[in-house]
């Protein structure tokens, strides 16, 4: 069962263990208000009684990351405005996707799942959506394209070389990444990498 956080306070965040974050989804409590759940790579997922764009926001002050700035400073480096991914920190990189179809015009639909937490993308049975498999096995559907999905685990690992690249290290880093169609085998390289990535962590 999931754990309640409902009174959490800024102050609490520090207490959260970040990196562990998988997830940070949109959801509704039993009252039928808007809740955030929030999924860990090691713990049962935690249901806060706050919208999705206050955790995040909170959870920015407690990374001291000015999200205005940030979105900025990726949302040029990939040449896009919308679903620039997250970036708390270089091993802390979030691709916003919409997770949920809403009640209420007002209700958030696009929730935020870290790239280091990813195991693998694919398609629905349906195939007119697509679904992340996280680190914990939780599956989480996403109401886009695998096309479009791929392209934005490309977009976070981009975003993740390009900050090695600026700190010394990656080497040999084309800077034309993003020119090109995202292939099969690009998405599965990426993958590839990812889980030699998190054996590393």
């Amino acid at each position: 069962m999931d754990r309640l956080m409902e009174g959490l306070l800024l102050s609490d965040f520090g207490n959260i263990p970040v990196k562990e974050i998988a997830a940070v989804l949109p959801c509704y409590h039993n009252e039928g208000g808007n809740a955030t759940e929030m999924v860990f790579i090691n713990d049962q997922p935690a249901v806060i009684h706050r919208t999705v764009k206050t955790v995040i926001k909170n959870l920015a002050r407690t990374c001291t990351v000015d999200l205005k700035a940030a979105r900025e400073k990726y949302g040029e480096m990939l040449g896009c405005k919308r679903a620039v991914p997250l970036v708390l920190a270089p091993e802390m990189i979030f691709m916003v996707v919409k997770v949920r179809e809403t009640i209420s015009r007002n209700d958030a639909s696009r929730g935020y799942i870290n790239y280091f937490a990813v195991t693998d993308a694919t398609k629905t049975e349906e195939g007119t959506c697509s679904k992340v498999v996280l680190k914990n096995g939780r599956e989480v559907t996403c109401y886009h394209s695998i096309r479009n999905l791929n392209n934005h685990i490309r977009n976070c690992h981009y975003i993740h070389q390009m900050i090695l690249k600026e700190t010394g290290g990656a080497d040999n880093f084309s800077l034309d990444y993003l020119a090109h169609p995202a292939t099969k085998g690009d998405i599965a390289l990426v993958l590839k990498e990812l889980r030699e990535l998190k054996e590393k962590l």
